[in-house]
């Protein structure tokens, strides 16, 4: 390529000339390489956000699922208290008979140890086994009594509370005292009903048997 005819060019034509030429450089350059190349980071861009948004959503969702299983294990640990308050219907007569042997323990006299039949509660969830009771003991021997009885991990409720005339028993001062000592039971699961099979859609069936007797038989 002969460049000696731009040698011979007049100095303005000649800037104009090298402007031209830096100006077609830059908007090649502008053109091939950094358009391409900003659209390029743009959109690293665009998905660098989208992906730290998710992030950050499956954090919080992380957040509260801990969150969930911190109170899921609450809700369990008190539904293992109550379930222990409330003993399946087998472990009643235990818990009854601890409360008579904390009587006996303080000195109690038992005149009475009478249960009554199991009542189902509306709610479902439990039973009620009452026992009448009847005692002879003092005072601070009775208060004693209903207080250990109160301080059971399993519920059992002490009503009807009737006293009597005190009198002196072997020596010491005794109050006759009755009441309803009612523990409760936890409900026991129903087995689940079996399904009756469903009646065959269709006509019913037509009996066959021998035809009776003279049936068919033919006149002399």
């Amino acid at each position: 390529m002969n460049l000696d005819f731009i040698k011979n060019l007049p100095p303005y034509q000649k800037m104009l000339a090298l402007g031209l030429v830096v100006i077609l450089i830059v908007a090649m350059f502008f053109w091939f390489f950094y358009l391409p190349k900003n659209n390029q980071i743009v959109g690293l861009q665009n998905d660098i956000a989208k992906l730290q948004g998710e992030i950050s959503i499956n954090r919080a969702k992380v957040e509260k699922l801990d969150q969930l299983k911190r109170e899921n294990a609450e809700l369990e640990a008190q539904l293992a208290q109550k379930k222990e308050q409330l003993p399946p219907e087998a472990e009643v007569a235990s818990l009854l008979k601890q409360v008579s042997d904390l009587g006996l323990r303080v000195g109690l006299d038992f005149k009475l140890w009478k249960p009554q039949p199991k009542k189902e509660n509306s709610s479902g969830l439990y039973s009620e086994i009452p026992v009448d009771v009847e005692i002879g003991g003092g005072y601070h021997t009775i208060a004693t009594f209903f207080d250990s009885v109160s301080k059971l991990p399993r519920i059992v409720n002490i009503t009807n509370i009737k006293m009597g005339n005190t009198h002196v028993e072997r020596g010491r001062l005794t109050i006759q005292t009755a009441f309803v000592a009612t523990a409760f039971a936890a409900a026991e699961p129903k087995p689940p009903e079996a399904q009756k099979p469903e009646p065959r859609k269709g006509k019913a069936p037509v009996a066959r048997g021998k035809p009776a007797a003279g049936a068919g038989a033919q006149k002399e």
